[in-house]
């Protein structure tokens, strides 16, 4: 099993003139992440989101445009996010299950969309997932993550 990145997109810094940050970058370059992809949030199987806190996991929803800005609550009430949900999210508990920084940052989010789109996830395992999407959320700098990023992986089978 193999999988590979249809699309992916980073952004530094984005929005500095907001007071306080209440969007990430990830709303900039939205378009042209689906556009790579050749498919927009509905052709994702699953989400992985960087979770250091709730909210954050929120401000991604509403970012990567699964949802409008300011409904990430009412999302994630109208949804099931569990592995066999009709939205997984965050399908091998994330960070807010191991621990925020060290061992949990960075790749966890990545390396469980690979074993979830190439049938290797255990216990976890979503049905049929072919398409993972995964955000990523950091380099913060007092008030706001001047780093946001995220990348569509696809198993071989797609």
């Amino acid at each position: 099993p193999f999988a590979r990145i249809s699309g992916t997109i980073e952004r530094h810094n984005a929005y500095p003139e907001d007071p306080m940050q209440l969007r990430g970058g990830w709303g900039v370059d939205i378009d042209e992440l689906y556009d790579m992809a050749g498919h927009g949030p509905e052709g994702v199987d699953l989400l992985q989101t960087y979770d250091d806190y709730p909210v954050i996991s929120m401000m991604q929803f509403e970012d990567l445009g699964l949802c409008a800005k300011g409904e990430g609550a009412a999302f994630v009430r109208q949804r099931d996010l569990t592995i066999s949900g009709d939205f997984p999210h965050n399908t091998s508990g994330g960070q807010l299950s191991v621990g925020q920084a060290g061992a949990a940052g960075g790749y966890l989010g990545l390396v469980e969309a690979i074993r979830q789109v190439t049938g290797q996830a255990d216990g976890t395992q979503v049905a049929n997932a072919q398409r993972a999407l995964v955000s990523g959320f950091g380099m913060i700098n007092y008030d706001r993550g001047v780093c946001s990023a995220a990348a569509i992986i696809e198993g071989g089978g797609v």
